[in-house]
């Protein structure tokens, strides 16, 4: 902006993402930029002169037209073709030296989509809790005296050194001992769900419902019945009086009383739905950590049309060359062929470029491979090498030439590591020439690989540091707070773990860990 009353930088405004309107004092507006015209769907020569509380259809008490000193808020508003957008908008009044109004300048962007995002995750979230707390405990009452004769008997002949190592390798021995529990008595629940409706027929042995696959859960259950345990519980699958297999949290208790009778209470909680559940929260995370890397590639176009663009101008630069030299009166064939060559290889480095992006906005569900970190942190620093350049960032990289690899998700690996770089390139803004330093290093522990992302900026504030890694908390304005927590369930979805700290010569530091590839 030139002067309060003079017109806005339109070169410089165009640049932004967000929409910025200009308006006079009454209502009518003079400019917009092109983030408006995408945003509204009006083009600047249609809607100059026009009121935009009219033009939008705005039902807002804070919308166009009120002349506050700063008004900010949210409201809906129509475009072109009709739609309602939810609009996050802030409006400023701009004065003379008089304190006359001059002009009214709003930036707004679009959160329409991520309004509904969070409404849908709230109700899911809801929706999974009540499913948690509506299930439903089986019990059962069984008799155990013959078992504990059996393992007497075993222990006594010196067949038996311990009974852990005894049970893996003579798993039909564990299946004599199940043979051997007779169920006493179940609940209506039981019947319900093992049985067809008659309990007698449920009063058998055990061991028609346990399917061979959970023989080690029922053998781990017995060692804690005789190692003095109070209680023991594990997740397993068991078989109805029909033959259908279903997921259950299987749980006995031991106490001192009712094992000297020879009795036992075990208790069985359906996790068929639970489980469907945990399906559909990993399809909800894969969908957020989706919608999380298409978000950071917007926040990165600048950077992708820059690395895109290279290769695009160099084919161009190199057709226009071939074609000069076959204008020629004797053309030179040598050169056309080595200009041809040139442009094949640019073509592919475009190629491999939208490739690359394509994987990174795919929403195709994680896909474990072997991976090399060192690999995925290259990429990574293409995708920022733009964004480095224009907020006048030294990037430094430490990597060993060979590292373990990780059993993960490479597209996942790198939306990691692009977003914590990118929150390290944020926190750096209001630092000044060669201060501002992003460090990307790796290296192996004794059991995996370790990776850090650490920057020279203002560091964390001491009491967000317990819940940057919380979701919806965040700092930044208009953020969803989801970007750090959807990069602590990817690796964890992996097996490791990732930290935040502050570095004691100033900047934050953040870290995750992955176990490397067992080739076992």
């Amino acid at each position: 902006m030139t002067t309060a009353a003079g017109p806005p930088a339109e070169p410089l405004l165009d640049l932004v993402r967000e929409s910025v309107i200009v308006e006079g004092p009454d209502g009518r507006i003079r400019w917009w930029n092109s983030a408006s015209e995408s945003l509204y769907g009006w083009r600047l020569e249609d809607v100059v002169g026009r009121r935009s509380g009219e033009l939008f259809d705005a039902r807002d008490a804070a919308e166009p037209g009120l002349m506050q000193a700063r008004v900010q808020g949210e409201a809906w508003r129509s475009t072109a073709d009709g739609r309602r957008r939810l609009v996050d908008f802030i409006r400023v009044v701009r004065s003379d030296r008089a304190g006359n109004p001059v002009d009214v300048v709003e930036t707004g962007r679009d959160v329409t989509d991520s309004r509904r995002a969070e409404d849908a995750l709230r109700k899911n979230e809801h929706r999974y809790r009540n499913l948690f707390q509506a299930m439903a405990a089986c019990f059962w009452e069984l008799d155990f005296s013959t078992v504990g004769e059996m393992l007497y008997r075993a222990k006594k002949s010196g067949a038996v050194a311990d009974f852990p190592s005894y049970f893996a390798e003579h798993p039909g021995f564990v299946r004599e001992l199940m043979r051997a529990t007779r169920v006493v008595d179940v609940n209506d629940q039981t019947v319900s769900i093992f049985g067809r409706g008659d309990k007698a027929e449920l009063l058998t042995s055990v061991e028609p419902f346990w399917p061979e696959a959970s023989t080690a859960v029922y053998a781990a259950s017995v060692v804690a019945a005789i190692s003095d345990r109070q209680n023991y519980a594990a997740e397993t699958r068991l078989r109805t009086i029909d033959g259908r297999e279903f997921p259950v949290l299987f749980t006995a208790c031991f106490p001192p009383d009712t094992m000297n009778r020879g009795t036992l209470l075990v208790g069985v909680i359906d996790l068929s739905e639970q489980v469907a559940a945990r399906a559909a929260v990993a399809r909800m995370q894969s969908d957020l950590a989706h919608a999380a890397r298409v978000s950071m590639l917007g926040e990165l176009a600048a950077s992708i049309a820059h690395e895109v663009n290279q290769p695009l101008a160099a084919i161009a630069a190199n057709g226009a060359a071939g074609l000069r030299w076959l204008a020629r009166d004797e053309p030179d064939l040598h050169e056309v062929h080595a200009l041809t060559l040139r442009i094949v290889s640019d073509a592919r480095r475009a190629a491999d470029i939208i490739s690359r992006l394509r994987a990174m906005a795919s929403g195709q569900a994680a896909e474990r491979t072997a991976v090399s970190l060192r690999d995925v942190a290259e990429d990574a620093a293409l995708f920022l090498e733009h964004e480095l350049q224009r907020r006048d960032v030294r990037l430094t990289v430490t990597m060993p030439q060979r590292l373990p690899l990780v059993s993960a998700d490479r597209i996942q690996l790198q939306q990691v590591i692009v977003n914590l770089a990118m929150n390290a390139i944020q926190a750096l803004a209001g630092a000044h020439g060669d201060d501002k330093n992003l460090i990307l290093a790796c290296a192996a522990t004794s059991d995996g690989v370790a990776f850090k992302v650490e920057d020279s900026g203002p560091g964390i504030p001491p009491d967000h540091l317990p819940r940057l890694f919380d979701s919806f908390f965040t700092t930044k304005p208009g953020g969803m707070g989801m970007g750090l927590a959807i990069a602590r369930s990817i690796v964890e979805s992996f097996g490791g773990s990732i930290s935040a700290e502050n570095r004691a010569d100033g900047g934050a530091r953040f870290v995750f860990t992955l176990p490397r590839l067992d080739r076992g």
